[in-house]
């Protein structure tokens, strides 16, 4: 069956088509698939599917008998991380795990494993069990004579590689290692050694890196001793040269304990400058009169003294006059004391510009002290930045010497330990029976196999079979009604497209027209003798589907073409006009396939006079026209083969003959030849009432039926319908409408058996 669908030719559809068939046959013919479908298709390419199933069963079998047997022993082996680091209190990180998404246990064992393939294994196996005196290693001695003792170990390992097995067992650690060999003796010695030789390959791997790793650790324990040494020095040099006492405390270093003194001392002659400076500035506004003056306690006494003078004077004056005596005395002392406040006064100006001036030059040399050193202090920061340096660098140094030296000492006592995480679970068991060939598995796999390359098989050559296949397969290729199917009858199976095609020609010229033609096959007039058989009902129902196919009156006309030779047309031609004649029914057929005539041997009459020699004026009507074993059925032979049949059916003769022979006869059937590569087919086409397409079961493919219904349909010709011939239910599809023919003719069996005789005069 075919999954595609096809690119349909656009053809003009039949005048007889009633407008909904029309509209369905140009509607969309994409078929919906079916699992009965895929059924009917292994049914009908049954042949297909079995023979690939027993071939792909038979080679299974034969190549089973053929191999070798294959012996396969097993042995478990259980394999721990060795972390030797661990037991010296070490610690066994994988920064990277994280990031790659595997831990370092996931790494280990992935290399153990790999180790167990590696050819140093197989190597050591070849030495340990002395292979080299194997059969199997002197063929490979054979094989290769050029090549060095080497080469020929290293193809030999890789040889037992091949068949070296290792599986880990999931969420363990255990491990199945397997070899599979045709000797039996030395797969079970291999599988046993390997354990062995693994263990082996262990601790020489591990002394070696070991040995390694020690010399490595002398060379820079060396390397980084002397350079800590350096670090040390370097740092105690520079210490030294710039005289730092303490680098922990910085306040006990002389450089920075001077500068914090001075830096406060600054602090303090500024502020007392200030204070200086205000009240010199007082006293120079205010003079006498400023508060410093004012308040001093001596100035305040003198004044009181000067006050308490004037107030006697004043009073005395009042009461003894200016000339008291004593008036004199007492102007004298205010003289004085007026005079020593006026010292006084004098005195206090000149100190607190005095503690000014020394303010301000005591400022002026602290300031200078100040810069001096912050200067020193600035160098002695940069030096201290060099000197954190060293530091940083010496402890480096040393913390990286602590941790070889660490090192060293984890790998002296690592190297002394001897390995134990290897261990034998499961010892290799001598072979009893061999692996291989399993008949049983191998048997089921090839019936599995084979049926699946079976169907693959059948559903390809399904796809690519391009020929028509069904009914409804013909209706939606070539977008005509079916009328009806004629089966393949096994009495004659293979003559039904060529009925007597080993007969000679009875044509052409020095033909013996008169000669009896051979006997033809009885498929010919199958529905006359015996119209109880499965072709004789079809053609009658095909005779009643085109009785019904027009709304007027039933067709007289007819003509039954194909689109390649060997289809059928005769048979059906024959066989259809037998049953459209009848009691009160005449018919009559025209063999109108002038280049290989054939209807005259079907009723056992020389094929001249004929349809040529009327058409051309040399014989008259009555001379051609030929009565038949069949009671109201006439035919007219063909006669001789002319130089161009299409001219005799495009002239008015063939016409008027068609004519005359509408108002003799109930039924006109025209045998036409192929369509396809003649044109006398489209030109008779012309003058029928309809044409019926015959087509040839799995044989016509489909551009040929719809090239057929496209050179009809251009000559306008009105289509009646389709008949599939020659159908074989195994290739047709079981069940549907050849099924009813198949459980129809087992139903009536016994009937047609009976009544043999009867059958064959009656007429449906």
């Amino acid at each position: 069956m075919q999954n595609e669908t096809p690119n349909y030719m656009l053809v003009p559809s039949s005048p007889s088509m009633p407008p909904a068939l029309d509209s369905y046959y140009k509607g969309e013919t994409e078929e919906v698939s079916h699992l009965r479908d895929y059924w009917h298709i292994l049914l009908k390419r049954k042949w297909w599917f079995l023979g690939v199933l027993l071939g792909t069963v038979g080679l299974t079998l034969s190549v089973s008998g053929l191999m070798s047997p294959i012996y396969k022993v097993t042995t478990t082996i259980q394999i721990l991380q060795d972390n030797p680091s661990a037991l010296v209190g070490g610690q066994n990180t994988d920064p990277l795990g994280a990031l790659t998404g595997s831990s370092s246990v996931d790494k280990f064992y992935e290399t153990q494993y790999n180790i167990l393939k590696s050819p140093t294994i197989a190597k050591g196996l070849i030495d340990t069990l002395n292979l080299k005196e194997h059969p199997s290693y002197k063929k490979v001695e054979r094989d290769y004579p050029k090549d060095s003792p080497e080469a020929i170990k290293d193809r030999y390992a890789w040889a037992l590689l091949d068949s070296l097995k290792v599986d880990p067992v999931k969420n363990s650690f255990l491990v199945d290692v397997s070899f599979k060999s045709t000797d039996k003796n030395m797969a079970w010695k291999i599988t046993e050694a390997i354990p062995k030789e693994y263990l082996k390959l262990s601790m020489s791997t591990r002394e070696q890196s070991y040995t390694t790793l020690r010399e490595w650790l002398d060379k820079e324990l060396v390397r980084l001793g002397q350079k800590l040494q350096d670090s040390e020095r370097t740092l105690y040099a520079h210490g030294q040269k710039q005289d730092f006492l303490s680098m922990e405390e910085p306040e006990v270093n002389v450089v920075v304990k001077k500068y914090v003194a001075v830096s406060q001392a600054l602090t303090a002659a500024q502020a007392d400058k200030a204070n200086k400076e205000a009240q010199y500035k007082q006293i120079k506004e205010q003079g006498a009169d400023a508060p410093l003056i004012t308040n001093h306690p001596l100035v305040t006494a003198l004044r009181q003294s000067l006050i308490d003078l004037e107030g006697q004077v004043s009073g005395q004056s009042k009461i003894f006059g200016p000339n008291f005596p004593e008036q004199a005395s007492i102007s004298a002392r205010m003289r004085e004391v007026r005079q020593r406040l006026n010292q006084e006064v004098r005195r206090l100006e000149a100190s607190i510009k005095a503690d000014y001036e020394a303010a301000t030059k005591s400022e002026a040399l602290l300031q200078k002290e100040f810069d001096l050193q912050r200067s020193k202090m600035v160098d002695l920061q940069n030096d201290l930045v060099h000197h954190h340096v060293l530091k940083r660098d010496l402890q480096t140094n040393q913390t990286l010497y602590e941790g070889l030296l660490a090192r060293m000492k984890e790998a002296s006592v690592a190297s002394t330990m001897v390995a134990s995480n290897v261990s034998v679970i499961t010892p290799a068991l001598d072979p009893y029976e061999p692996w291989l060939p399993k008949y049983l598995l191998f048997t089921v796999l090839a019936v599995v196999l084979g049926s699946m390359f079976g169907m693959g098989t059948s559903f390809f050559v399904e796809y690519m079979d391009d020929s028509i296949k069904t009914m409804e397969e013909m209706e939606k290729i070539c977008h005509i009604s079916s009328l009806g199917v004629i089966p393949m009858m096994k009495e004659d199976s293979w003559k039904l497209p060529m009925v007597g095609r080993e007969s000679r020609m009875l044509t052409g010229p020095g033909a013996d027209t008169q000669g009896p033609a051979e006997a033809p096959s009885p498929v010919e007039l199958l529905s006359y003798n015996n119209p109880m058989s499965m072709l004789g009902e079809a053609i009658q129902h095909i005779r009643t589907s085109l009785l019904l196919s027009t709304s007027e009156a039933p067709p007289k006309v007819i003509v039954i073409t194909s689109g390649n030779p060997g289809e059928g047309k005769t048979t059906v031609s024959v066989n259809l006009a037998a049953a459209l004649a009848g009691p009160d029914r005449r018919c009559v057929i025209l063999d109108c396939d002038l280049r290989k005539a054939r209807v005259h041997q079907v009723f056992r009459q020389p094929v001249q006079p004929g349809l040529t020699n009327y058409l051309t004026g040399a014989s008259a009507l009555e001379d051609v026209l030929r009565t038949t074993s069949v009671p109201n059925l006439y035919f007219l032979p063909a006669g001789p083969t002319p130089p161009n049949p299409n001219e005799l059916f495009s002239s008015s003769a063939f016409t008027n003959l068609i004519n005359h022979l509408r108002g003799e006869f109930d039924h006109i059937i025209l045998d036409s030849p192929p369509i396809i590569g003649f044109a006398d087919g489209r030109t008779i086409s012309t003058i029928a009432d309809g044409v019926l397409l015959v087509i040839r079961h799995h044989f016509t493919t489909r551009e040929a039926g719809q090239l057929a219904m496209q050179l009809l349909s251009q000559n306008n010709a009105r289509i009646l319908g389709g008949i599939l011939t020659m159908t074989k239910k195994e290739r047709m599809g079981y069940g549907g409408y050849y099924g009813y023919f198949k459980n129809y003719h087992k139903y009536y069996g016994g009937y047609n058996k009976q009544d043999t005789g009867e059958g064959k005069q009656t007429q449906h």
